[in-house]
């Protein structure tokens, strides 16, 4: 006689609710991998050597660097400064004529992040007036929305580091941008922050769906 979820659950309830976990979290994992992997490849083609792009002399419209928090005493996390450092040698090589920074700068009495990135490249000696700084830049989607329909940016070059770079550059894509994207691993990033951006694409995978429109925050 053909057994039935019910029968089996009756006699053994155990087991049947271990091999239901397991199927659940296989789906759920394989959803994940599959989000990631579509994002991974979208991105892929659109990955640059630093070194490469500053020696084809190829302009674009801004650099974009990715704000990645400050440090309690106001200076660069380790992470934010690597992307500054990398933001900085571009525009030297004047891979493009504005630098643009975006990151949290709502309350710059409190936390300007922006503003700790615009002295970075000031002290390196980036002009001020080439500098343009986002404070509403709070997450990846924001920043690159706000790049293109705030600050009128259409070819960009992004600067982070490679366990964020797909995401960004996928994006930058979804969103319109001719985009390029380098890496600046300098500072080993840590397993948390691999870990946390598999979710972080699948997030990201949605928006670059669905596109939402920030228009509330164009001020």
């Amino acid at each position: 006689m053909k057994k039935t979820f019910r029968s089996l659950w009756q006699k053994k309830p155990f087991r049947v609710t271990v091999w239901c976990g397991v199927g659940f979290a296989a789906v759920c994992a394989l959803f994940v991998l599959v989000c990631n992997l579509i994002v991974i490849l979208t991105a892929y083609p659109h990955r640059e050597d630093p070194e490469e792009v500053m020696a084809s002399r190829e302009t674009y419209d801004c650099i974009l660097v990715l704000g990645a928090g400050i440090k309690a005493d106001g200076s660069l996390s380790n992470l934010l400064r690597d992307r500054m450092t990398m933001g900085v040698r571009l525009m030297e090589e004047g891979v493009a004529p504005v630098l643009l920074l975006t990151g949290d700068g709502k309350d710059p009495a409190r936390h300007d992040e922006v503003g700790a990135m615009e002295a970075f490249a000031v002290e390196k000696g980036i002009a001020e007036a080439t500098i343009l700084k986002d404070p509403l830049g709070l997450s990846t989607y924001e920043s690159l929305w706000r790049a293109k329909y705030v600050y009128g940016m259409d070819k960009v070059i992004i600067v982070t580091q490679n366990f964020h770079l797909d995401r960004a550059i996928y994006l930058a894509d979804r969103l319109g941008l001719e985009c390029a994207g380098v890496e600046c691993d300098i500072t080993m990033a840590l397993p948390m922050n691999h870990i946390r951006e598999f979710a972080a694409r699948v997030k990201a995978l949605f928006q670059g769906l669905t596109l939402p429109d920030l228009d509330t925050q164009k001020g």
